[in-house]
C-alpha cells in the first residue's frame, strides 16, 4: 500500500509493513528528524544508473549516472525519503492507482507479478540507481517488495510529468534508463528460454559480480542477498531444481558455499563458460 495521501512530499520516513498494509513508525525523536529531502547538508546521492545509447563495437559503454548534479537536486526537492528496516516490506502492489515513482537509493527490491493462476513470477530484482512504478494505464502492473532493508525516493508521478515537460534532457534520461530496462527484460527472455537452471544460476552469479556492495574481488567473497525460494522463483524452476544447480557449480570447483547466503567465486572464466555452452535438456 501506498503512503496516505496526507503525507506530503519533502519528508523523511521509516516505514515498516505487513501484508495488509503499511504501518508508519514515528518516534517522537523520528517526528523530530524528519526534514525535507532537499535539506541535507551532504547533498543528493540520488542515481539513475544505465548504459548510453552511444558506444562502440569494440568496447561496450559502461553503466553511469545519467543525472546531473542539477537533475539530482531538483528531483531531491520534490522527493520524499522512504527507509525501510527490513525485508519483506510492501512498496506498491499490483493493480494499485499508480501515484509514485521510486527510486532506489539502498538495499534491493524484488519485483514480482501474479499469474491467473494465482503462481508469482520475479521479474527482477532492482538495486541502488534503478527506478520503480512505471504505470499501465494509471496502474501498477507489478508488485515491489524490499528484498532487506532499503533506502527510496519517492516522486509522485504528476510532479515528475511536470519536470520532464520544463526540463527535456530529464525527460531523454528517463527515456535511456526505460530502454536499459527494456534491454535487461530481453536478455533476461533469451536467459529463460535459451539456458536450463544450472546455466542460469551460473548468470545470476555472474550478474551480482558487478555490484561492489555484494561482492568482494579481493576476497572473492559473494553475498547473494534472496533467499533459495525467491532464487528458485526468478531462475523459473522449483527450488530443489536450484539447490541441485548449487550442487553442481560446487562439485566442478567454479564456486564454495562459506555460508547459506555467502559463496566464495573460484572460477569466473568457468561460470562464463558454464554462461555460453550450448544447452543441454536436463535442469
Amino acid at each position: 500500500m501506498s503512503a496516505p495521501a496526507s503525507l506530503t512530499e519533502g519528508k523523511t520516513i521509516n516505514l515498516g509493513a505487513s501484508k495488509t498494509g503499511m504501518i508508519l513508525e514515528f518516534s517522537e525523536n523520528e517526528r523530530g528528524s524528519s526534514s525535507s529531502a532537499g535539506n541535507h547538508s551532504d547533498g543528493p546521492n540520488l542515481q539513475l544508473r544505465a548504459g548510453p545509447f552511444a558506444g562502440t563495437n569494440i568496447q561496450r559503454a559502461a553503466i553511469r549516472n545519467l543525472l546531473t548534479g542539477k537533475e539530482q537536486e531538483q528531483i531531491f526537492d520534490n522527493a520524499t525519503v522512504l527507509t525501510y528496516r527490513r525485508g519483506g516490506n510492501i512498496v506498491f502492489s499490483e493493480g494499485e492507482n499508480a501515484g509514485f515513482l521510486y527510486f532506489i537509493d539502498e538495499g534491493m527490491i524484488r519485483v514480482s507479478r501474479c499469474a491467473e493462476n494465482g503462481h508469482r513470477q520475479i521479474l527482477a530484482f532492482r538495486v541502488s540507481g534503478d527506478l520503480l512504478g512505471r504505470p499501465e494505464n494509471g496502474r501498477y502492473v507489478n508488485s515491489a517488495e524490499t528484498v532487506g532493508p532499503a533506502k527510496l525516493y519517492r516522486v509522485a508521478w504528476q510532479r515528475m510529468q511536470q519536470m520532464m515537460l520544463a526540463d527535456p534532457q530529464l525527460h531523454v534520461r528517463l527515456l535511456m534508463k526505460v530502454a536499459d530496462d527494456f534491454r535487461q527484460a530481453e536478455h533476461r527472455i533469451m536467459i529463460l528460454g535459451q539456458q536450463n537452471t544450472y546455466q542460469r544460476l551460473a548468470s545470476f552469479i555472474l550478474d551480482l559480480l558487478s555490484h561492489p556492495e555484494l561482492f568482494d574481488e579481493k576476497r572473492s567473497l559473494l553475498k547473494v542477498p534472496v533467499n533459495r525460494f525467491d532464487l528458485a522463483d526468478y531462475l523459473g524452476t522449483v527450488t530443489k531444481s536450484s539447490e541441485r544447480a548449487f550442487a553442481r557449480l560446487e562439485s566442478e570447483g567454479l564456486i564454495r558455499r562459506v555460508t547459506s547466503r555467502t559463496i566464495e567465486i573460484l572460477d569466473i572464466a568457468g561460470l562464463r563458460r558454464v554462461q555460453r555452452e550450448q544447452r543441454r535438456s536436463h535442469h
